[in-house]
């Protein structure tokens, strides 16, 4: 009787971890609409022979939908950026900064998704640029801003921008912004 409820609480833990794993990692099974179809990451992974050979595609796919949705350690994904600039912004600039933030979004998640020795975008730049466009005031400057970063994106990911130069103070001086106000 007593092996037996071991077996049975045994049985119940691996079922309980399961579930909570299911929970963390997100589902790739289950893609959403909100953002740019699966096909264009799978050719991204697959594009890059050295990433795959330190992460699998549905790592990939997962971290994918980590960039966008959040995650437990980064709450705020991209689509959470998106929505407040767009709350932000009225009806006809909201169009043309949503084009412009999902193209943005997909060069910058097609890289940070990649494993951590590889990838040219890391965390702390995702931090940044998030504060850029959260904090761009009006609509010039938040056109502005996504083209500061668009540079910067295909700068790093053309090797002519080190990692180490995408800082707060480069954004301050080249968009006239103070980005934390001495905090």
């Amino acid at each position: 009787m007593h092996r037996h409820r071991q077996s049975l609480r045994s049985l119940l833990l691996v079922a309980c971890c399961l579930a909570l794993s299911s929970c963390i990692s997100p589902n790739i099974a289950d893609w959403p609409d909100t953002i740019p179809r699966q096909q264009v990451f799978v050719d991204a992974y697959l594009a890059d022979s050295n990433n795959q050979q330190l992460q699998s595609r549905n790592e990939y796919l997962a971290w994918t939908l980590s960039f966008y949705q959040g995650n437990l350690a980064y709450q705020l994904g991209w689509l959470d950026v998106e929505s407040a600039v767009l709350t932000a912004a009225g009806e006809q600039e909201a169009d043309q900064l949503s084009s412009q933030l999902r193209g943005l979004g997909a060069a910058i998640g097609m890289e940070w998704a990649k494993h951590n020795r590889l990838r040219l975008i890391d965390s702390r730049m995702l931090a940044l640029w998030g504060s850029i466009l959260q904090t761009s005031g009006n609509f010039d400057q938040q056109m502005r801003s996504i083209e500061a970063i668009s540079e910067d994106v295909d700068a790093l990911l053309e090797g002519s921008l080190l990692k180490n130069d995408v800082v707060n103070s480069r954004y301050e001086e080249m968009l006239q912004i103070d980005l934390f106000d001495d905090f």
